[in-house]
């Protein structure tokens, strides 16, 4: 418990000592692959949205979802990739193979799916390689190009939202 507020206080300094020095990147070309930083503490489906992108054209298997908990029950199977503070060293270095190989995936659109700064879930977003990152207006606002202001528990209305912007913006 001491250990993991004590990370979450030395990747907040990290994070924002990065972010100081960020410069934004944008890509103008569309969707072809989704990648997902979900807040596992959350009480919505994630399925849900995976779903959607699936509607709009994209295929599965160019769709990825990395979970966060801060806490991890043993007894729940997951068939998204999740990471704890574990996964994360006191240098902020991250120590999960899986969580490297999505935060180094090249992803064309990142969606940041949690409702106010967690450290783990900034400093993740920060890594990712993605072109695009999207997430909501209670975020950061260094880390996403584009953000959505909608409560993070009206899924619907996020979905609608984000699609309706997604098409004036000629990303799908």
């Amino acid at each position: 418990m001491f250990l993991n507020i004590l990370k979450s206080f030395l990747l907040k300094n990290k994070v924002t000592k990065l972010l100081s020095k960020s410069i934004a990147n944008f890509d103008q070309g569309p969707i072809k692959s989704v990648g997902v930083i979900f807040d596992g503490n959350m009480t919505f489906e994630i399925d849900n949205l995976v779903s959607e992108f699936i509607k709009q054209g994209i295929e599965e298997k160019n769709i990825k979802v990395l979970i966060f908990k801060s806490k991890v029950n043993r007894n729940v199977v997951s068939k998204f990739d999740f990471f704890t503070y574990k996964d994360i060293n006191l240098s902020g270095e991250i120590v999960n193979s899986k969580v490297e190989l999505f935060l180094n995936t090249d992803f064309d659109l990142l969606i940041n799916y949690h409702d106010f700064e967690k450290a783990p879930l900034v400093y993740a977003s920060y890594l990712s390689k993605s072109k695009f990152k999207i997430g909501f207006t209670t975020q950061d606002k260094i880390v996403n190009q584009f953000m959505i202001n909608t409560n993070p528990n009206n899924v619907q209305l996020f979905i609608d939202e984000l699609f309706k912007y997604l098409k004036i913006l000629n990303k799908i």
